[in-house]
């Protein structure tokens, strides 16, 4: 997501009237703090997740049911 500089600005005027002068550093710390925590629960949710399997399907030749289109299942 790109921000132009108008919208740079008016996030900064929104965060210094929400949070005061004092407490903005201390808070975007502790926002980035939680960004990479995040960042690594997905990342270990990621790699632990296994690949799946390969199946094969047996089946014997009375199992298998020829069917067409004209002729109605059974």
């Amino acid at each position: 997501m790109l921000l132009r500089a108008e919208g740079l600005f008016v996030l900064i005027v929104i965060g210094l009237l929400l949070f005061g002068w004092r407490r903005l550093p201390n808070a975007m710390r502790n926002l980035g703090h939680t960004r990479r925590i995040l960042k690594a629960e997905a990342r270990a949710l990621r790699d632990n997740v296994p690949p799946p399997q390969k199946r094969t399907i047996v089946a014997d030749p009375d199992d298998v049911v020829e069917h067409t289109p004209d002729t109605p299942q059974k």
